[in-house]
């Protein structure tokens, strides 16, 4: 057992910064800051054999006797986002120590026929590595409970309540955050980035990729980049863009081969998913990371709903080995972020009868066959995911992740049941992701109080709101975005729920819809009025201790959100307005008020 920052084949690596730094000593980084093994084994290349061969797990346990299991990655030459290496000898894990003080930690390297989606002990060991031991030593957490940085509140865990907590200042977290452009992944200055044939948008160039040029006036000097020439400014400067306004959530799917945008996938090509894009997937988390230092959580979709299905439409059974590795290198990838959502897929889980019934045959035929994919198949592979199958994904899920992770799922509107009624009461699965065009207060309720009853509390955000086709418009048609406010918000987060990403919709191709929009300032107004709100809520409405409830009174339906008299405030939601007992009503903060007013 050895302490040095030099361990045999081991190199130890503390990210306090985006860039990580090797340094002489032992290093001492707080507590909730990443913490990156960099191991050195054989020359390998990015061929399914490096992927689905080989595997790395770090056992990480504290002097008190807590242990982690943390999946590691190959990352080519250790510099893969700068150098845009595809070879090389390095293997990473990335560990958050939620505990100051030792921790030691043992490394297991092992090689075998399709190693890596195994949960065992099992295999050969691959040598080099394999059994390397040391120690780390971290200092105290630098805790902040108005910071936005999520390094100085801890990691958002699922808590089984209604609500994420930090792990490190206990608050509760309420978000209200971007649900569009859903493929912001889809940015071409990363690594092996393109379209493969998804719906052309005009407002979009000839490589049909997000530039996000607007944004690039929001970069810093010292802010992340990567390559030789500097790349990624747009994107970063969203993130700076969205700490300004009070954006803290970000909704994205990371794979939609066969799906609406057709432009993001981690794989070296988006037919082969055995070969993962080493390069690319670290230019991912140089991004995802510094969102964590501007406060936004990840809503982080596997999949959508035209291919929810794809990894066993293709190889068949009902898990795929395919889908498998997915999810271990996701995890291993990105399971380190503070800030994080694991979501199994927007629209998961509708029979072929919704799915025709939202698409008609004519738009299946169009999704399988003549959308440009050359995946082979045809829409047999467009359909849902059964109950059984979502709850073993989610369990494997649960069983990479080292960490309490929420894991949820998105839903068709009025497909709740189907999608969900399975999973009340199922430890592993922590609440909806919902999409609702209406009603929204009423839907809210009925989930939380079943779950409630199920004996394991769902959280419930909604994250897409107000239609497919338009969802929140931008601010030049509706600039106090009065709907939005006052008919979903408000009474989403008076129901119980969590939150709000507002959706762009499709919007007719139009410039700022979903799939297209390059300028997030297209909704200013609607990032800084629901941040208003939500800044009212975490300050002024102790909300983890108070619920929701629906009564009906003299025929008038009346929404209340309260806790015990005298102790909290209560809020009343009805036709005349939003009224406030307890707690001053804001001056200026959008709310309800008498439609007549």
């Amino acid at each position: 057992m050895r302490s040095l920052t030099l361990l045999g084949s081991a190199f130890l690596f503390i990210s306090t910064a985006q860039a990580s730094l090797a340094t002489p000593q032992e290093p001492k980084a707080p507590a909730w800051h990443v913490v990156t093994l960099s191991f050195e084994g054989p020359t390998l290349s990015e061929t399914k054999s490096t992927f689905f061969d080989y595997r790395l797990d770090v056992e990480f346990t504290h002097s008190t006797g807590k242990m982690f299991l943390v999946p590691g990655y190959f990352a080519a030459s250790g510099e893969a986002a700068d150098d845009g290496a595809s070879t090389g000898k390095i293997w990473h894990a990335k560990f958050v120590p939620s505990l100051d003080g030792e921790w030691r930690y043992k490394a297991h390297f092992r090689k075998g026929d399709r190693i890596a989606i195994g949960l065992e002990e099992d295999g050969e060991s691959a040598g080099f590595f394999d059994g390397d031991e040391g120690k780390i030593t971290v200092a105290p957490a630098k805790l902040d409970p108005n910071a936005l940085d999520f390094r100085k509140r801890g990691m958002l865990l699922d808590v089984k309540n209604r609500y994420l907590q930090f792990a490190g200042t206990k608050q509760y977290f309420l978000k209200t955050g971007a649900g569009s452009p859903e493929n912001i992944l889809a940015y071409s200055e990363f690594d092996g980035t393109y379209d493969i044939g998804g719906t052309p948008f005009p407002a979009l160039g000839d490589n049909q990729l997000h530039e996000f040029e607007p944004h690039i006036k929001d970069w810093r000097e010292g802010d992340p980049v990567w390559g030789r020439d500097g790349r990624g400014k747009g994107l970063i400067g969203i993130a700076n863009y969205y700490a300004e306004v009070g954006v803290n959530a970000q909704y994205m799917v990371v794979m939609n081969v066969g799906g609406d945008g057709q432009d993001v996938f981690p794989w070296v090509r988006h037919d082969d998913m055995y070969v993962f894009d080493v390069s690319k997937l670290a230019q991912w988390e140089r991004v995802l990371s510094y969102m964590d230092r501007k406060g936004v959580l990840k809503d982080f979709l596997f999949t959508e709903m035209e291919n929810e299905s794809l990894f066993e439409g293709i190889e068949g059974g009902e898990f795929a080995d395919s889908r498998k590795l997915f999810y271990r290198e996701m995890v291993a990838r990105f399971g380190h972020l503070l800030g994080l959502v694991w979501n199994l897929g927007e629209e998961n889980g509708s029979d072929a009868e919704i799915l025709t019934e939202v698409l008609g045959s004519e738009g299946l035929a169009v999704l399988g066959v003549e959308n440009g994919v050359v995946i082979p198949g045809n829409p047999a592979w467009i359909k849902a995911t059964t109950q059984a199958q979502r709850l073993a994904f989610a369990q494997y899920i649960a069983d990479l992740d080292p960490y309490d992770r929420a894991i949820v799922s998105h839903n068709l509107p009025g497909a709740e049941e189907m999608t969900y009624g399975e999973k009340l009461g199922v430890p592993t699965f922590s609440g909806i992701s919902l999409q609702a065009h209406e009603h929204y207060a009423d839907i809210i309720l009925e989930w939380l109080n079943r779950s409630k009853a199920a004996g394991r509390q769902w959280m419930i955000t909604v994250d897409e709101p107000m239609g497919w086709e338009f969802g929140a418009r931008p601010d030049e048609e509706t600039p106090e975005h009065e709907h939005a406010i006052n008919d979903v918000l408000w009474p989403s987060l008076l129901a119980g729920a969590a939150g709000v990403d507002w959706y762009f919709g499709w919007q007719n191709n139009a410039p700022t819809s979903d799939l297209s929009n390059e300028d997030q300032r297209s909704r200013h107004n609607l990032w800084v009025q629901s941040a208003a709100v939500r800044a009212f809520w975490e300050t002024k409405v102790p909300f983890w201790e108070m619920e929701g409830s629906i009564t009906t009174e003299n025929g008038r339906k009346i929404l209340k959100f309260s806790g015990d008299p005298g102790k909290h405030p209560t809020l009343t939601l009805s036709d005349e307005g939003l009224s406030f007992e307890g707690v001053e009503e804001p001056s200026a903060v959008q709310f309800p008020k008498k439609k007549s007013e």
